[in-house]
């Protein structure tokens, strides 16, 4: 099994914006949160069906291509949604560029909190971060980004 911390490569990936090579460092980690953060952010389709197909079936939760897929397109019109809800108003060209400064914020808050994860012994797979923490670091990313706690609630 290897180790889920984080390298410096993967540092150097979320610094400069490469969500792609960033998540897919992390699902060759077998990172379970990389899962959706490479379909997200991979480049062609094509490239996370491959993943999936010749991937650990285990690991993608016995799920096929098609609910990956379908996963990270929800994910993008959530995303969208709660942008909407939060105030912002930009075509879809501006608002693709601030998903991806989410995206950015949620891969920098990833490291930070599989790092002390590792640090502190939190976990019993060191860097294997629960749901709540997982949850907990999409705070801070949103946080950051100045969105209510509860940008990612359904709409309604």
């Amino acid at each position: 099994m290897s180790s889920h911390a984080i390298s410096p490569e993967e540092q150097r990936y979320q610094a400069s914006g490469n969500l792609e090579a960033f998540w897919k460092s992390r699902l060759d980690k077998k990172d379970p949160v990389a899962r959706i953060g490479y379909a997200l952010w991979v480049s062609n389709t094509d490239k996370l069906k491959h993943a999936i197909e010749t991937g650990d079936a285990k690991y993608w939760n016995f799920k096929g291509f098609t609910y990956w897929e379908f996963m990270a397109r929800s994910t993008v019109v959530n995303l969208a949604v709660g942008l909407e809800k939060c105030g912002f108003r930009g075509n879809f060209s501006k608002t693709k560029e601030q998903i991806k400064k989410v995206g950015k914020a949620v891969a920098y808050w990833h490291i930070e909190y599989v790092k002390k994860d590792f640090d502190k012994k939190i976990g019993k797979i060191p860097g294997k971060l629960s749901l709540k923490q997982m949850a907990d670091y999409h705070q801070q990313a949103f946080k950051q980004l100045i969105f209510p706690a509860t940008f990612m609630a359904a709409p309604g």
